[in-house]
């Protein structure tokens, strides 16, 4: 199998949060936002609604490219709330509410090897197999099978253990197809397709099985209040954006700036502002009022609400290179500082870096740390009267990586809407939240990576 190729985002993560299921009309949004019912959406291709978590999790992790498009309503079966999509089946566990796994992928991968259980490609391999010093190849005791090249680059970068489970089977050759199989999903390798988005498919798990059961997967009406499916809903993109350790996605602002409200209406109070270029982590997807025809709007936290037409994917550039643990990847290209564990970002901050080249490229590590401090230039070799000097007070946050005074820390004395450019004296400046989020995050000795 090719080492190299790129890659379509078949992430089936599992997402926190109670599930709206069936049909019924929505009502209009209400006063509190408390009160307001998530939006449900209505696909045309296949006559089936989309709401609640079970939309958020459907975009946040890859929407249409990885899920297909949904084939029945949500209903019970087995004693449980599900609904079939193409490529999946989600269930709702009840006795895990409050974690993300209140929603969890049905295991189809299994279902569909247990009948191969006894062939080649499913026995295991001996345990001391190891991976030879190979540093593309993995290897799972728990399962005794490996992983190696595109279909491991594949896994670790697009959930891994967790969206898709141990694998089960080693490569092989399937309808003259190479495939491999996971606990949730099958991979399958299309060069035909080589080069495109399509190249890597997730085998067609939740269609087979809703034939296998005797689902009826005809079409619904339209409910009364429903909304299409948009343009912004649909970006394949959202399959790549950065997804958050609990499973929300992050996207990324594209007005010049674009209010924050209390509820997802026009009238409601401006609770904030945020800008463009900056990063929004999307909790939940709503109905509101029309913003340019689009009656949709993204939950970013309690009582914070932004129009979803304003926002897309975040979709990190690939780092030079992935370091074990929990890092950060300063990009000074894209003025992005995105934090990963292993090859998984899991987060993403704007930033401010030095002017005139003064921020130090290269692989540093963490070397001390400063809850709050004041930041005198003098103390690194800028004294009082010089044009450089700077003498700044409650500096939060601050984690030194390299000699000089060179460190991760916030910055309150550029406004937010200059963030994403040069205008520091060296220093990878941070938005107070992303500061302390990367405070919380990182530790002494973290690897701090600074690129162009």
């Amino acid at each position: 199998m090719p080492r190299h190729r790129r890659w379509l985002p078949l992430l089936v993560v599992l997402i926190a949060g109670l599930i709206a299921g069936g049909s019924g009309a929505l009502s209009a949004p209400r006063a509190r936002a408390a009160d307001i019912l998530p939006a449900q959406v209505y696909f045309h291709e296949t006559g089936h609604h989309l709401g609640g978590d079970f939309l958020t999790a459907w975009q946040a992790n890859g929407g249409l490219m990885t899920f297909g498009y949904p084939l029945s309503e949500p209903f019970v079966e087995d004693g449980m709330l599900v609904q079939y999509f193409e490529r999946a089946r989600f269930e709702h566990h009840p006795q895990f509410a409050g974690t993300r796994y209140v929603v969890q992928a049905t295991l189809l991968g299994n279902w569909v090897a247990e009948r191969m259980r006894q062939s080649p490609p499913f026995q295991p391999l001996p345990p001391d197999t190891g991976t030879g010093g190979d540093p593309d190849r993995l290897f799972f005791p728990e399962t005794g099978h490996s992983l190696a090249y595109g279909f491991k680059h594949y896994w670790e970068t697009h959930g891994g253990l967790y969206v898709f489970g141990y694998p089960i089977s080693e490569e092989f050759t399937e309808n003259g197809r190479t495939v491999q199989y996971f606990e949730r999903a099958r991979f399958e390798w299309h060069p035909e397709h080589r080069g495109t988005e399509f190249e890597i498919l997730l085998g067609r798990l939740g269609a087979d099985y809703a034939a296998a059961r005797g689902v009826n997967i005809a079409p619904v009406p339209k409910a009364a209040g429903a909304i299409s499916a948009f343009p912004g809903l649909l970006d394949p993109a959202w399959g790549k954006a950065i997804r958050t350790g609990d499973g929300a996605v992050i996207g990324v602002v594209t007005g010049d700036s674009l209010n924050i409200r209390s509820a997802p209406r026009l009238n409601a109070p401006v609770v904030g502002t945020t800008y463009r270029r900056h990063p929004v982590i999307i909790r939940g997807i709503v109905e509101g009022d029309p913003v340019d025809g689009v009656p949709v709007w993204y939950q970013i936290g309690d009582g914070r609400y932004l129009a979803a037409v304003w926002v897309r994917p975040l979709v990190p550039t690939a780092p030079p290179r992935t370091y074990g643990g929990k890092w950060v990847d300063v990009n000074l290209s894209t003025f992005y500082a995105v934090a990963y564990e292993g090859s998984r970002p899991v987060y993403a901050a704007i930033i401010t870096a030095g002017r005139d080249g003064k921020t130090p490229v290269g692989v540093f590590n963490v070397m001390y740390r400063v809850r709050n401090e004041t930041m005198d230039s003098a103390t690194v070799g800028i004294p009082k009267g010089h044009p450089g000097y700077y003498h700044l007070e409650n500096v939060q946050f601050t984690q030194y990586f390299k000699s000089g005074g060179y460190a991760l820390h916030q910055n309150y004395w550029t406004p937010p809407w200059a963030f994403g450019g040069f205008g520091s004296n060296g220093c990878v400046g941070l938005l107070l939240p992303d500061a302390e989020w990367f405070w919380n995050f990182l530790s002494i000795g973290s690897v701090v990576a600074i690129h162009y």
